[in-house]
């Protein structure tokens, strides 16, 4: 099981943006703690996971231990700070 969701859909520039970074700056450092869940190729965990986490716009990024979201995911700090934690 992963550390982290990522909550992402089609036409999001907040969602492309967030996986330039993790994939350009953070060089892949995360992936293996990430999972990715797409809403227009998986629906129904995309809806499962938004209605228990209380998501209401995407990118969002979940930490599972404990369903703490990032506040910002537009910082490249902010992004690192919360996958290190």
């Amino acid at each position: 099981m992963a550390d982290f969701l990522m909550l992402t859909q089609d036409a999001c520039p907040g969602c492309e943006r967030l996986k330039r970074m993790l994939a350009g700056p953070l060089r892949g450092t995360f992936d293996g703690r990430i999972r990715a869940v797409h809403r227009q190729s998986d629906p129904e965990a995309f809806a499962a996971l938004t209605a228990q986490y209380g998501v209401q716009s995407v990118p969002a990024l979940i930490r599972v231990s404990d369903g703490e979201r990032a506040r910002n995911v537009d910082g490249l700090g902010e992004v690192r700070a919360f996958l290190s934690r």
